[in-house]
């Protein structure tokens, strides 16, 4: 199954974050999303999901995103946003228990004995199940963010998008966290459209975590797809400086590593 982009352009308000976007992902990929704050990496993220409105055309397996109902959409695709304020008292459990109302076919979204096993299941890969019954504005930022991980995987999508996973995680909970999307990605998901291989998409600010997880590239500058490749052949000295405007390579090298 493909996830397509043609010609997409969106933003907020009269002001164009993203420009003229095209981008095909298949299903299997681990793709991470690259460039500098403001150049539409979290825009482009909620634009496959379906979540923003845009211009151009957004397609998975053939079928137009904006035309198909949001739990269809939800079937296949999960968006991991980025850990901010929490607006309501849940607790861990039952936020992410909210995952699994995609595939509850209940018309009340009431949730069966498979779907809270499910998201015991996605608590315990993320270490958090002990965090079950506390509520979301008593975690440090580390555990809110992998509670919204796992919410994101007790979803059940074979297509996931992640924005910035890493971000407040300490470097034990970053290396499992890659860990466990480099086997992920290697599994498959049964979908209404039948077995699809797991894909990842990911904006990552740590480039080692973005090496070790995807093997291909995007790069936005400006808005525009700026490079798009093997992550061995993108994520180069040169490729860096033209992204960031900065000499990314040259500042690793200074940095002081502790063995």
């Amino acid at each position: 199954m493909e996830l397509l982009l043609k010609n997409v352009s969106a933003g907020y308000g009269s002001e164009k974050v993203l420009r003229d976007i095209d981008l095909s992902i298949s299903d299997g990929e681990t793709v991470f999303i690259g460039g500098r704050n403001g150049t539409g990496k979290t825009t482009l993220l909620r634009v496959m999901s379906g979540l923003m409105e845009y211009e151009g055309s957004v397609t998975i397996g053939g079928n137009d995103i904006s035309k198909m109902k949001r739990k269809s959409v939800a079937r296949l695709i999960a968006l991991m946003p980025q850990a901010s304020e929490m607006y309501f008292q849940y607790t861990c459990f039952q936020t992410v228990l909210l995952g699994r109302f995609a595939r509850s076919k209940n018309v009340f979204g009431s949730f069966t004995h498979e779907d809270r096993e499910a998201a015991k299941t996605a608590m315990e890969i993320c270490g958090v199940y002990e965090y079950r019954d506390r509520l979301l504005n008593e975690l440090s930022g580390g555990q809110l963010q992998r509670v919204l991980l796992a919410r994101t995987f007790a979803q059940g999508t074979p297509f996931v998008l992640l924005d910035e996973p890493g971000s407040n995680l300490d470097i034990k909970y970053r290396a499992e966290l890659c860990d466990y999307l480099c086997k992920w990605a290697q599994g498959k998901t049964s979908t209404p459209y039948g077995e699809l291989k797991n894909t990842v998409v990911a904006v990552f600010h740590d480039l080692g975590q973005a090496r070790s997880v995807c093997g291909r590239t995007v790069f936005l500058k400006d808005g525009k797809v700026f490079a798009d490749g093997p992550s061995s052949k993108v994520i180069t000295p040169e490729c860096l400086e033209s992204v960031y405007d900065f000499d990314v390579a040259g500042y690793i090298d200074r940095q002081v590593i502790i063995h």
